[in-house]
């Protein structure tokens, strides 16, 4: 969950906007908002999509309390007049992000493929294991009683 600092810069709005997006937009935001230290709010990544969504929408001229209906009606289950899809104005990744992105891909690989061989090796070398020793209460209380009589 991000602050609404974070999630301004995200979005490319002022936190005055976002605040604006945030209450115009309220119904449908309600379970993906929380509270942080000294009430601050929180949004996840769906909110984040969702006020994308609304700005999208905006910019292809659609007011805010339009582009809110469009995303309940989606979210429902409702098409819209343009089959619901402002993905075609989302403006594409960057070559760095895209860059981060192969990068975090390729090191999740790398730790799947890393987790299976170590997984394997446990399986390999479990049965080759000694049992712990067996020290019971029994045995040490004969033990103490041994030298406390002698």
């Amino acid at each position: 969950m991000v602050g609404i600092e974070q999630a301004a810069q995200t979005l490319g709005l002022t936190e005055r906007q976002l605040y604006r997006r945030i209450s115009a937009v309220q119904p449908v935001l309600s379970s993906h908002i929380g509270r942080g230290e000294n009430n601050c709010l929180l949004l996840d990544g769906s909110a984040i999509e969702i006020l994308r969504t609304v700005e999208d929408y905006r910019q292809t001229g659609l007011t805010v309390s339009q582009a809110t209906e469009r995303i309940r009606d989606s979210i429902s289950g409702k098409s819209g007049e343009n089959g619901g899809k402002p993905e075609e104005n989302r403006p594409e990744i960057s070559e760095p992000w895209k860059l981060v992105i192969a990068a975090k891909d390729e090191t999740i690989r790398t730790l799947r493929e890393e987790n299976i061989h170590l997984r394997g090796e446990v399986d390999r070398l479990l049965p080759l294991a000694l049992p712990a020793p067996r020290r019971g209460l029994f045995t040490l209380f004969r033990r103490s009683r041994a030298t406390a009589g002698a």
